[in-house]
């Protein structure tokens, strides 16, 4: 539904910086929502900038064209919400084991909504239509998801709960571990049992923590 609103406006006439952001918010949610009903090919700047209220020249002084205007609607529709669950995410005195269940849990909760499985079928078939942009934006935000999860795994290594030699690895595994099958199987229109699920996450955690364990980390 397009917003109906008077734009609020600071001294000189120009909108406030709140209300610069306000639009900003609505006009990326606007073209998350186009692109989730139609398709990348199929949404035009024009449309997303008439749905959303502003004027084209709003959206183009911000990106390029429309895929950096897509990367950033996937950011702003997922990648907040993603990031919030790690930054809101505490290390607790019960260990390893039961913290990263706990996390893993928490970020299945957020890749296996309906919204964020549907972005991620729309990101990876629109992809190969910009390549160099795809990458760009897998390498930002995977830096984001890394910086924090390695916020949490330095404490347990120093308490010597895990080795942790090489973070970026040791992490990737652990995302992979815990998120990839039941993702990998929303993004067929599967879903495991909440049983079965709840048994592959602690097997997933179990395993990858002993690995990390050992106390023999490699150079």
């Amino acid at each position: 539904m397009t917003e109906i609103a008077e734009f609020k406006r600071g001294a000189g006439g120009r909108p406030t910086r709140a209300e610069a952001q306000r639009r900003l918010g609505n006009m990326l949610a606007t073209a998350m929502r186009l692109f989730l009903q139609r398709g990348y090919e199929a949404v035009s700047v024009e449309e997303i900038a008439k749905q959303a209220g502003v004027a084209k020249r709003f959206i183009y002084a911000r990106y390029d064209d429309k895929s950096e205007l897509f990367g950033a609607a996937i950011e702003h529709a997922f990648m907040g919400k993603f990031e919030g669950v790690l930054r809101g995410f505490e290390p607790s005195g019960r260990g390893p084991e039961d913290d990263l269940y706990e996390l893993g849990r928490r970020l299945l909760e957020v890749a296996l909504q309906p919204e964020a499985v549907a972005l991620h079928r729309l990101f990876i078939s629109s992809a190969p239509l910009f390549p160099d942009l795809a990458r760009r934006f897998v390498e930002r935000n995977r830096e984001r998801a890394l910086r924090e999860v390695e916020r949490v795994f330095k404490v347990y290594a120093d308490r010597g709960e895990i080795a942790f030699p090489q973070p970026q690895l040791t992490i990737e595994q652990f995302f992979i571990s815990v998120v990839g099958i039941p993702q990998r199987l929303a993004l067929f229109g599967l879903r495991e049992s909440p049983e079965e699920q709840e048994r592959r996450l602690r097997l997933a955690v179990r395993l990858f923590v002993r690995g990390c364990a050992t106390g023999k980390p490699e150079a």
